[in-house]
């Protein structure tokens, strides 16, 4: 049986109220739909770069970085780029390439703001990968109860810019999901193609092929 998650809407009836911050209720009120798909404006790639701004933004305000000042660009919304956060978390010790981000928004960044900007990165997706395992745990949990196995063998495909190229997310999630599920054997199995339909058969098919090497 394929399981296909489509869990974006998840929390749009409040379930996520105790784990939303300010900065995901500013970036939902600002949305082209707010009060839905609350669970994906928490872990979607599509809205990451936003929440590392708001981030930023309330250290500038507190004057705990670049100083206090701000730039006209890093004060509008869109413009920091969810690709920022991968660059920035995969950046090398000497933080050249961050501070290249910064500069191009305007910014005058010391060696310290470039570690606090990463700090804030890591932050924010390393939440969106414990907030997305936590769901995928919940939903093989559940199917190994019902099944009333001692040990669930399950496969599952993944889709998405961030798991894809992201340079830390796909570990943090894949480990986080693996802590929650001590009784299952997860074998995770990256689309390629661009489509979860496309992601949930191959998980199917890997597990088809499992079960019958097994045997």
């Amino acid at each position: 049986m394929c399981v296909n998650t489509e869990w974006g809407a998840f929390g749009d009836t409040g379930e996520l109220e105790d784990f939303r911050l300010e900065y995901d209720r500013v970036v939902d009120e600002i949305s082209l739909n707010p009060g839905q798909q609350l669970y994906e404006k928490i872990i979607g790639g599509k809205y990451m770069g936003e929440l590392v701004r708001l981030v930023l933004m309330k250290l500038v305000n507190e004057s705990l970085l670049f100083d206090g000042e701000s730039s006209d660009m890093l004060k509008t919304r869109g413009t920091f780029e969810s690709r920022y956060v991968s660059m920035i978390e995969g950046d090398s010790e000497d933080r050249k390439q961050t501070y290249n981000i910064l500069t191009s928004l305007g910014l005058l960044p010391t060696t310290t703001d470039c570690e606090i900007v990463r700090m804030a990165c890591e932050s924010v997706s390393t939440r969106a990968a414990q907030m997305c395992s936590s769901g995928l745990a919940a939903v093989i949990n559940r199917m190994r109860e019902c099944r009333r196995e001692d040990v669930l063998r399950i496969s599952v495909g993944v889709d998405g810019s961030v798991y894809k190229l992201h340079p830390s997310f796909k570990e943090k999630f894949h480990a986080h999901v693996r802590m929650l599920t001590p009784h299952c054997l997860i074998t995770f199995i990256q689309s390629e193609e661009g489509s979860g339909r496309g992601a949930a058969l191959i998980s199917a098919v890997a597990h088809k092929m499992a079960c019958l090497i097994g045997h």
